[in-house]
């Protein structure tokens, strides 16, 4: 998965490289993908080094456009307010 300029000034912003950067790449193959209902974006929420982490996909899905940790109780208001709906990817 090919990251954006952003994505990757992101990753390094919290000191995600080498071994990391590959565990940040597994984990996010396993993710849950939503389509937020606001912007049409693709999200994936991943549970990562014990915290969920939001990424936001390409309209393709092929490139990440941003990352960034969040806490389970703003990923549970979204879903909760049906902000976010989850899809089959």
């Amino acid at each position: 998965m090919e990251l954006s300029g952003h994505a990757t000034n992101k990753l390094d912003t919290y000191g995600i490289s080498g071994e990391r950067l590959s565990a940040w790449k597994a984990a996010l193959q396993q993710g849950q993908c939503f389509l937020d209902l606001t912007t049409s974006a693709t999200v994936v929420v991943t549970e990562w080094e014990a915290r969920p982490w939001i990424t936001i996909l390409s309209q393709n899905g092929e490139r990440v456009i941003t990352t960034y940790p969040t806490d389970h109780r703003t990923v549970a208001n979204r879903i909760g307010a049906k902000r976010w709906l989850k899809t089959s990817s």
